[in-house]
């Protein structure tokens, strides 16, 4: 019992790190909304899923959160440059179309 509050900060401390791992991964990685893929650096294409299992590769962390870490990246963390509003409108609804299914499971 008189470990429990380390364990809680242990916790923390590795979901933080996942969280530094899967934002690392998606450092470089663009988005294409229109065909549900993001694009790596290395020009590989993967969906959401095969995205979480390529970090899960590297990272070890589980592949659940990591998938929840990036629909939240594709919800708020990717921007991509040189859009104008009206793009801009149009590229934040495909990804709100693409990513309204994994919400759902949070």
């Amino acid at each position: 019992m008189g470990n429990e509050p380390y364990d809680f900060l242990l916790n923390i401390s590795e979901a933080e790190q996942l969280l530094f791992d899967v934002l690392h991964a998606l450092e470089n990685t663009s988005v294409d909304p229109r065909e549900r893929r993001m694009v790596w650096p290395d020009g590989a294409r993967l969906c959401i899923e095969d995205t979480a299992r390529s970090i899960h590769a590297e990272s070890g962390g589980p592949v659940d959160r990591i998938q929840s870490h990036v629909v939240n990246w594709l919800a708020a963390g990717y921007v991509p440059e040189g859009l104008d509003e009206q793009q801009m409108e149009e590229f934040e609804q495909l990804i709100e179309e693409w990513i309204g299914p994994y919400e759902d499971l949070n």
